[in-house]
């Protein structure tokens, strides 16, 4: 139902990530959504500009980040007054934006693997939702990925924000090969 191509760049202390992604909503498939985000990080993952424009059916809208210390302004541009949201945060953050799936790609470069901890907690901010929160992240037991023909092994990592869990496949390169969320039932599949 949808296909989403991002580019990841990190050089130095800077991180950068772009994303075109179209996809049908499959409870109402008529509807066509179109996404394009811009993503300026430090080496750290931590969020320094950010802008989403959006098309759900013509109907557009845009999203501007900007990210003084220990806050997130976010403003709102759709067909009417723009409409600016204050949040605020700590110093550790990164950007997980809905439906912008590659964003997950941060919390598995920031995930360390060698921790005997419990789990990890991640601080992430949700443009789209004008709203922050914590992951609890945790390794659970490597796994046998198959995509197409080809298996890969993978690291199975889990998400838990409280209310919805998030599964994440990684390999040893810690490219992401898939994203499940099973109470939306929704699955992204890493295809090259």
């Amino acid at each position: 139902i949808g296909i989403e191509k991002y580019s990841v760049a990190v050089v130095g202390d800077s991180a950068s990530s772009s994303c075109l992604l179209d996809f049908r909503n499959p409870a109402n498939t008529r509807q066509r959504v179109r996404l394009e985000s811009k993503l300026e990080m430090d080496g750290h993952f931590r969020p320094r500009g950010y802008s989403l424009r959006s098309d759900v059916d013509g109907k557009k809208g845009a999203i501007v980040g900007t990210f003084p210390p220990k806050q997130v302004i976010l403003e709102y541009g759709h067909e009417g007054k723009p409409k600016k949201t204050g949040l605020l945060v700590g110093t550790d953050y990164t950007i997980l934006d809905t439906n912008i799936f590659h964003h997950f790609v941060f919390l598995v470069r920031l995930f360390k693997f060698d921790n005997q901890e419990a789990g990890q907690r991640f601080e992430v901010v949700i443009p789209q939702a004008a709203d922050t929160g914590v992951l609890k992240a945790s390794e659970l037991e490597k796994e046998t990925l198959v995509v197409g023909s080809k298996k890969t092994e993978c690291h199975h990592l889990l998400l838990d924000s409280g209310s919805v869990s998030i599964h994440l496949w990684v390999d040893k390169q810690r490219i992401l090969r898939k994203i499940a969320i099973p109470s939306l039932s929704l699955e992204v599949t890493r295809t090259s």
